[in-house]
């Protein structure tokens, strides 16, 4: 192996993490070019070839792996700026996305409005056909009546088709036939069937996952091939990996072929950047945060597992397929920090973004964020800014600051920086709270593994609002997803639907489908160059109590097919789960399965942990100077040391109050809290401190 190279692209920057051979990381940050992704991505390409005096061809011809997360999909929801989509769906069903699944999203708010439909009633377009639970054809699809919706398609010029048909999870043959059809007729707009993205039992959360890939699929495939093409065509001779919401990576026809496995792909990849340099210091339980310049992610690895949902929502409808669970809101170094009606400061949820950016940058933004904060408040080096590598101006930051919030709020300009910055604070520990303490779990027992390149500002003021022992800031935290991204496996996901019951369990017919499922991920994984005996199999399960609504997914025994003392086994797996997350289980009670999963997944070559080569036993060489630093023990500046992270070696402890720059990240030491480096070069901030939370 001599590179591998992960690029993960952010509201603000465009992240780039590259190791070599002797796992020696290079960090690289580029502003994010929103207009064409793409360039953000050539130039910092093209500037890391340059650090090794190679050129571009002769820098890809040795990258072995090539792995890239984006926001393109997830924006082009949220923004509602993709093609225009119609949706097929059976005579009689056409406003299941009207109707949704019968419940308000805030169920007793009688002032509550009723969502936007998503594809607007003229364009979803009734099919004669009915196929029943049992997969059995009720009636035959009318031809004529797809005949006639092309017509309505061409007419109304769509460039995107979902085809989403009932109880075609039983049995596809219409869906199949309604594809050819408008391949002949239609042969230049991409359709795609619910029946092959998530052939899952619920209608609506099936139609708006087929909807979503629909919507999505045009511009993502555009964007990856022509990504792709540019890679290849200077040299990269392997196959461009793009990270899925679930985890794993997959090529870039699979993830064009399952466009919905797009979406929110690039903080799927924190909790595995979490889990890397947890393992290696023999810790299970973490909580990954990644603050970057729009938004904060929060997600959790119990037990050494990250957590995965499928109750994902984008925009408010239903993804449907497994996802990494990861909340998010809206607070990053470019969240505008605003004053609402009623005088109170705000911070977020809106970004001043990448264009024109924070105030500092001098790119027009004039509202003040976060980052502007931090400058006020003496945290970031306003010379050192990407090690130097972009100039900000500080009096612009202040000049926001005042302007927008001290004037009118009759505060200084330092008082004012501070109530930014604890708010925010306050934000993302409510964010913290949603997947821990609102979840019965105590963020006490976990470590947090912090990423991003504004994170490090925050994180030991977050650890110390929640009582954690520990923070722990990798030395690629800066680049935090983009380094997740090259240790996660190669991932497929595979599901059949197959209603049963432990009382009358179908064993046959439960095998016949695991086996279908399992031949169908080891011929699709080797098709795509991995050797089969490279390839890991692993099964679960849909299971529930009868007359429940909602299901929990349970492990099933792998390898062999199942005996009839593994139905048992399952039950008890059930009951346990059901237990272990609502405090209570029915054990006497048999237990409905229905949705039959194979997760197939390829080992990636983790790189070599890098262990630091530096000797100093004095942590006065890692000293740069000092400057004056606002701190909220003292509600002033005082003149603070200043340390370059990167000759911090493996036992030297920095004390607070202090500060650690990095090239990607800054790390705030707070007033009794310290800092030590171990042998990979990661940071350990220990939180607990002698002064009162209540007091910062």
């Amino acid at each position: 192996m001599q590179y591998t190279l992960g690029v993960d692209i952010g509201g603000t920057f465009t992240d780039f993490s590259l190791i070599n051979a002797d796992g020696e990381i290079t960090l690289w940050k580029e502003a994010s070019t929103p207009q064409d992704p793409t360039q953000a991505i050539k130039k910092g390409v093209q500037a890391l070839a340059d650090l090794g005096d190679e050129s571009l061809s002769e820098f890809l011809s040795k990258l072995d792996l090539f792995v890239h997360g984006q926001t393109i999909a997830t924006n082009t929801v949220i923004q509602r700026n993709g093609p225009k989509t119609a949706l097929l769906c059976t005579d009689g069903f056409r406003d299941i996305i009207h109707f949704r699944d019968g419940f308000k999203p805030e169920r007793y708010n009688i002032q509550l409005q009723p969502p936007e439909d998503f594809i607007p009633r003229y364009l979803r377009l009734p099919v004669k056909e009915r196929v029943n639970y049992a997969g059995e054809i009720q009636i035959q699809l009318d031809e004529d009546s797809v005949v006639k919706t092309i017509e309505t398609l061409k007419r109304e010029n769509v460039e995107s088709v979902a085809v989403s048909f009932l109880w075609s999870i039983m049995n596809p043959q219409h869906e199949q036939r309604v594809k050819e059809i408008l391949a002949e007729k239609l042969p230049d707009v991409p359709v795609v069937l619910s029946s092959d993205v998530l052939p899952m039992i619920r209608e609506w959360e099936r139609t708006t996952c087929t909807i979503l890939s629909a919507y999505v699929l045009p511009g993502i495939a555009k964007y990856m091939v022509e990504l792709q093409d540019f890679l290849q065509e200077n040299g990269f001779r392997h196959p461009m990996l793009v990270m899925q919401l679930n985890g794993g990576t997959s090529t870039v026809t699979k993830v064009i072929q399952k466009s919905i496995n797009s979406l929110a792909s690039g903080p799927a990849a924190a909790p595995m950047a979490g889990l890397y340099c947890s393992k290696r210091i023999d810790i299970d339980n973490v909580i990954t945060v990644d603050m970057g310049g729009t938004s904060f992610y929060v997600s959790m690895v119990t037990n050494g597992m990250p957590s995965l949902t499928r109750d994902l929502k984008v925009h408010g409808m239903p993804v449907g397929v497994a996802a990494v669970d990861v909340h998010s809101i809206g607070a990053g170094g470019g969240s505008i920090a605003w004053i609402d009606k009623g005088g109170a400061l705000m911070v977020g949820p809106q970004s001043a973004g990448a264009e024109p950016g924070p105030a500092c940058y001098g790119q027009g933004g004039k509202q003040p964020t976060c980052t502007d904060a931090n400058i006020v408040l003496g945290y970031i080096n306003p010379d050192f800014f990407l090690g130097g590598r972009r100039k900000i101006d500080p009096e612009l930051s202040k000049s926001a600051i005042e302007n927008y919030i001290a004037k009118p709020l009759g505060m200084s300009v330092p008082e004012a920086a501070y109530g930014i910055f604890r708010i925010i604070n306050n934000n993302m520990v409510d964010a913290i709270r949603v997947v821990s303490v609102e979840r019965g779990i105590d963020p006490r027992h976990y470590s947090l593994v912090s990423g991003g390149g504004a994170g490090n500002i925050h994180a030991g003021m977050l650890g110390r609002t929640l009582d954690m022992t520990k923070v722990i800031i990798p030395r690629y935290s800066g680049v935090f997803c983009s380094f997740g991204m090259i240790v996660s496996d190669v991932r497929h996901d595979y599901m059949q639907a197959l209603a049963t019951n432990t009382d009358r369990f179908d064993l046959e017919a439960v095998n016949g489908v695991l086996k279908d499922l399992e031949d169908k991920a080891i011929q699709e994984m080797v098709e795509e160059g991995y050797p089969e005996g490279e390839v890991v199999l692993e099964r679960f399960a849909d299971a529930k109590y009868p007359a429940q609504i909602h299901e929990l997914t349970i492990a099933v025994p792998n390898g062999a097919p199942l005996r009839d003392t593994d139905i048992q086994k399952m039950a008890e797996a059930f009951h346990d789960l059901h237990e272990r997350m609502f405090t209570y289980s029915v054990r006497e009670s048999s237990v409905d399965l229905f949705h039959w999963r194979v997760v197939a997944h390829r080992r990636v070559k983790e790189p070599n942990p890098f262990v630091s080569k530096e000797k100093s036993t004095d942590i006065n060489d890692a000293l740069k100077g000092e400057r004056s630093v606002f701190f909220g023990d003292i509600n002033d500046y005082r003149e603070t040391p200043i340390y370059d992270g990167d000759r911090i070696s493996k036992g030297l402890a920095v004390k607070g109050p202090a500060v650690v720059e990095q090239a990607t990240t800054t790390i705030v030491i707070f007033p009794g809290q310290s800092l030590e480096s171990n042998e990979f070069g990661d940071f350990h901030c220990f939180c607990r401190n002698v002064f009162s939370s209540r007091a910062n």
